[in-house]
């Protein structure tokens, strides 16, 4: 069967012989080449879940204190829509937050950015301290992405709501007793734990 398909090949592609040889190929080592493509597919799926695993089991907890946002987009089906404060720099750029202004970052839709944090007075909240393109020598940081409209996103804006829970976080972020527990690896990775009502 594969000598018919491959002369059938040869003779389709004669002006192509490459792509002859190549179909060849395929025809003969069908059954490899679905069984590495296969493999090839698990481990991608492996190494994208892998990450946040281990940053959920070896990260520092911390806790960011979760801003209020626009009440229509709070919540989207089962998931509730979450802002950081540490997502939007200030807009003046005022260098005690921010070394990267705010028209700069504006600019760099897109591109990795890393915040660096300090603990709040309280102690239990951490919050930014600056704004840089390379990674900080020391300290907490997270890793994230500049967005549209200069914010900055992280991967931990949406979180799962169980049935009957979404108007007590929607109370919290109102009153601004909602804290997000967020686990953060050595490079800046961060998963969201869970949420907190203080």
């Amino acid at each position: 069967m594969s000598s018919t398909l491959s002369a059938q090949n040869n003779e389709r592609w004669t002006h192509f012989p490459w792509l002859a040889r190549g179909l060849d190929w395929l025809t003969e080592h069908q059954r490899q080449v679905l069984v590495i493509g296969v493999a090839f597919q698990l481990a991608v799926l492996a190494a994208m879940m892998i990450v946040p695993l281990k940053t959920l089991a070896t990260g520092d907890v911390i806790l960011l204190r979760v801003a209020p946002v626009d009440p229509r987009d709070l919540f989207r089906g089962d998931y509730v829509i979450l802002s950081y404060d540490v997502n939007r720099p200030t807009i003046d750029g005022s260098s005690n937050v921010s070394n990267v202004t705010w028209d700069r970052l504006s600019q760099l839709q897109g591109q990795t950015i890393y915040v660096r944090l300090e603990p709040d007075p309280d102690g239990k909240h951490w919050h930014a301290n600056g704004y840089q393109l390379d990674p900080p020598s020391g300290g907490k940081f997270i890793r994230g992405t500049v967005a549209g409209n200069a914010s900055v996103r992280f991967g931990i804006e949406q979180f799962f709501v169980q049935e009957g829970q979404g108007l007590a976080y929607e109370q919290a972020v109102r009153d601004r007793k909602l804290s997000a527990e967020v686990a953060v690896d050595h490079n800046g990775n961060a998963q969201l734990k869970r949420l907190v009502i203080e």
